[in-house]
């Protein structure tokens, strides 16, 4: 796929993973759960996927100092990264994340707007930690649509199921039309001035947002969706995990079987 990326124009990634992983019950999702068939944790193989694609220049990490597994796996990158014949790897920087994913954020982008010069021509990505089962292509097609429509865009997927509204009291109130309801994933990719501005003014008028798209919907900017996989879910409760698993799974199996078939012919 041809990319409409400028000359001028930067892709800064930014992956908020300063989360309490509360609903999760096994541990540290990002940092204790393991791939299966791999030694690359959730977090990992969400970065990997990033650091791959040559259109991203940087990678930024938002943390939580507070927690030690995620010290430790900064502690443990860096000296991968040092000892690693993958220069991809340096890429990577870690920010101080907030209390909230928006604070998380917004710190990312207070320090990019701190320490590069050129913030007009930077496109900025958000992606969840806990979402690993996205290929490196797919993130890559989203990116090169993102580029060609020059608008701020999220990845989704429209509902299939019925969709039930539910009380208190577990009584179904009423049930929805699903014609144009879509569910948000990620990534997430705007402009980095569009963004910024956008979760400042939440962060300031004490609104509270959970993806960065509701931020612009906050300020009337425009944002449009671009159709997800069903697969690219995000690993919240313990259930998740082996779903993921049999996910990122049969998605390599494939992938091999495509080489080897590539190979033979």
């Amino acid at each position: 796929m041809i990319s409409e990326k400028n000359n001028n124009e930067k892709i800064f990634c930014i992956i908020p993973a300063a989360g309490k992983s509360s609903r999760y019950q096994k541990g540290d999702k990002l940092f204790d759960q393991t791939i299966e068939n791999s030694n690359s944790t959730v977090i990992m193989n969400t970065i990997l996927s990033f650091l791959n694609l040559e259109k991203v220049e940087k990678v930024f990490i938002g943390y939580d100092d507070a927690n030690k597994k995620s010290l430790d796996f900064i502690n443990d990158f860096s000296k991968l990264s040092t000892q690693s014949e993958n220069s991809n790897l340096t890429k990577t920087k870690f920010i101080k994340g907030g209390s909230t994913r928006q604070e998380t954020v917004f710190n990312v982008l207070n320090f990019i707007n701190e320490n590069y010069s050129d913030v007009d021509n930077i496109w900025t990505l958000i992606h969840d930690a806990a979402r690993p089962c996205l290929r490196d292509y797919e993130i890559l097609s989203f990116i090169n649509k993102t580029l060609k429509n020059k608008r701020s865009s999220i990845m989704a997927i429209p509902v299939s199921e019925t969709i039930k509204k539910v009380d208190n009291k577990f009584i179904i109130s009423k049930t929805l039309s699903r014609d144009k309801i879509w569910l948000a994933q990620t990534p997430q990719m705007f402009k980095f001035d569009i963004l910024y501005q956008s979760l400042k003014h939440c962060i300031d008028m004490n609104i509270n947002v959970t993806d960065e798209s509701q931020a612009l919907e906050v300020l009337g900017h425009e944002c449009f969706v671009i159709q997800g996989y069903p697969y690219n879910i995000k690993i919240t409760h313990d259930s998740d995990m082996i779903h993921g698993n049999c996910i990122i799974n049969h998605l390599s199996e494939s992938k091999c079987g495509k080489k080897k078939e590539e190979h033979n012919d």
